[in-house]
């Protein structure tokens, strides 16, 4: 029995040695159109987050614009208005009251 199981050993290696020989000769045959698929593969992730990048820039540029809009809008009011603070904004608005009422005139201080 023993010479039995040992036979069935050997011939289970040889098949699992001939399968690798014929696994290697593949990828030695193909290795250009592994290689090929393989940047395929690499370039559609590349692309999809170049793309994700992008949309996300955008999409904040859009609002930067959005909030400046607003801003420019609210400014227009206050001059049509005939606040100080669309033209000079808050500060100088309130820099402005101070010298045209004959008060000393202070820098406004910048907050950090």
């Amino acid at each position: 029995m023993g010479r039995k199981s040992r036979k069935k050993q050997s011939s289970s290696e040889g098949g699992a040695g001939f399968a690798v020989l014929i696994v290697l000769w593949l990828i030695i045959k193909l290795i250009w159109v592994i290689v090929g698929a393989l940047v395929l593969v690499g370039s559609f992730f590349l692309v999809r987050a170049i793309v994700r990048e992008s949309r996300r820039r955008r999409a904040l540029y859009a609002m930067q614009c959005a909030e400046i809009a607003a801003r420019a809008d609210q400014q227009h009011n206050w001059v049509m208005q005939g606040d100080d603070r669309g033209t000079y904004g808050e500060q100088g608005a309130r820099l402005m009251r101070e010298i045209r009422a004959g008060g000393e005139a202070r820098l406004p201080t910048t907050r950090r």
